[in-house]
C-alpha cells in the first residue's frame, strides 16, 4: 500500500497542488498546463492498476481544469511507450522502444502552437492531426 499512496502522491496530488498554487497567475497570464498521463489510465494491463488508477485521476483532473479554466490551456498527454526503467521493469523490451526525448520533442507542439486544451497522444503530434 506504501508504493499506491507514493504514486498517488507523485501523479495526482502534486500536480493538482501545483496546479492550485499557480491559478491565480495561470488566469492573469493566460497560461497553460501540461499534465502527462498514460494510455495505462484507460486501458488494462496486467501489475499495472496502481499506476492506471493515478493516471485515469490524472486525467479526469486535467478535463474537469480545462472545463473550469476555458482562458487556461489545459494540455493532458500520454507520451506512448519510451524506453525507460519503469518499461523495462514491467517486463517488456524497452531498447525497443523510442528515447523519451522523442515524445518531449512531440509534445513540445502543444506550447509552440498553443492548441486547444485536450487529451493528446504524443504519437499524433508528429503531423498536422491533433
Amino acid at each position: 500500500m506504501p508504493d499506491l499512496v507514493a504514486a498517488f502522491d507523485a501523479n495526482v496530488i502534486a500536480p493538482l497542488a501545483l496546479v492550485q498554487g499557480l491559478l491565480p497567475s495561470l488566469r492573469e497570464r493566460r497560461g497553460a498546463i501540461l499534465n502527462i498521463t498514460s494510455d495505462a489510465g484507460g486501458e488494462h494491463y496486467p501489475t499495472w492498476g496502481g499506476y492506471g488508477a493515478t493516471k485515469a485521476a490524472l486525467d479526469q483532473i486535467s478535463g474537469v481544469l480545462a472545463v473550469e479554466e476555458p482562458d487556461v490551456r489545459v494540455w493532458w498527454a500520454d507520451p506512448g511507450e519510451m524506453r525507460t526503467d519503469m518499461l523495462r521493469a514491467a517486463g517488456e523490451d524497452a531498447d525497443a522502444a523510442p528515447p523519451p526525448e522523442e515524445a518531449a520533442g512531440r509534445l513540445l507542439r502543444l506550447v509552440a502552437e498553443r492548441l486547444p486544451s485536450g487529451r493528446y497522444r504524443a504519437a499524433d503530434l508528429a503531423g498536422d492531426g491533433r
